[in-house]
């Protein structure tokens, strides 16, 4: 018979844990990176070693390159907590039941507690009107630019309609199916329209076409108009 050897568990696991092999290959980029001029998922997925696929499932909210916001970071890994919304709706509900449990106590109402606490009323309005923003409905806003077509330089109104009254946005420019980079800040009025003037960067000399894209300030959601055909450059 054979005589048979033994090795401790401790010592296997040690040794498959220092083989190279087993190792897994880390990107250049870390676990996040930010979105650059004219990214696409494409090119940031090369050049952090990546996959497009691995990028997607790590953003849920990203459905294609022109989902990307210049100056964002963008997760490059997977992450095991909840999603923000989720998150949130969590903390919400933490937060109401604290304030039935303290209101049962001292024999008062929510109400009145928070009358006590401005601050917390404030801080949950807040939490309140991110978890609404998340919802909003924009399959029927529009947005369109006058005029269509022009060169690099030229003024360009922009006007839509159908979006959440009252609200603080962004909007943001790019050539189609890549990055979107913020041009200035606007507000929508009590209608849910928005009408303002923007100038077609410089910096899309070279390129053929330029959207222009309405979004909520964390991007929860977003509004793009058909493409601004670029002409040439202004003298």
């Amino acid at each position: 018979m054979k005589p048979r050897h033994y090795f401790p568990v401790s010592f296997a696991l040690a040794l498959l844990g220092s083989t190279s092999v087993w190792a897994q290959p880390s990107s250049p980029c870390g676990d996040a990176t930010k979105v650059g001029r004219s990214d696409t998922i494409s090119s940031i997925a090369a050049r952090c070693e990546t996959t497009e696929a691995a990028i997607l499932r790590a953003n849920p909210a990203v459905e294609g390159s022109d989902d990307l916001r210049v100056g964002r970071e963008l997760k490059l890994t997977a992450s095991t907590d909840q999603p923000t919304t989720e998150r949130l709706g969590s903390l919400a509900r933490e937060a109401g039941s604290a304030l039935s449990g303290m209101a049962q106590d001292l024999t008062s109402s929510v109400d009145n507690l928070l009358d006590k606490n401005p601050d917390l009323r404030q801080r949950l309005g807040g939490i309140g009107d991110r978890i609404n923003s998340t919802n909003v409905d924009v399959s029927k806003a529009e947005v369109a630019l006058a005029p269509g077509n022009g060169t690099v330089g030229t003024t360009v109104t922009v006007s839509a309609k159908g979006l959440p009254a009252d609200t603080a946005v962004v909007i943001g420019g790019g050539a189609p199916r890549t990055a979107y980079e913020v041009l200035q800040q606007a507000r929508t009025s009590a209608d849910g329209t928005l009408q303002a003037t923007v100038r077609v960067p410089d910096w899309s000399t070279g390129q053929e076409r330029f959207v222009l894209t309405v979004a909520a300030e964390e991007a929860e959601w977003k509004v793009r108009s058909a493409p601004f055909q670029i002409t040439g450059t202004k003298l």
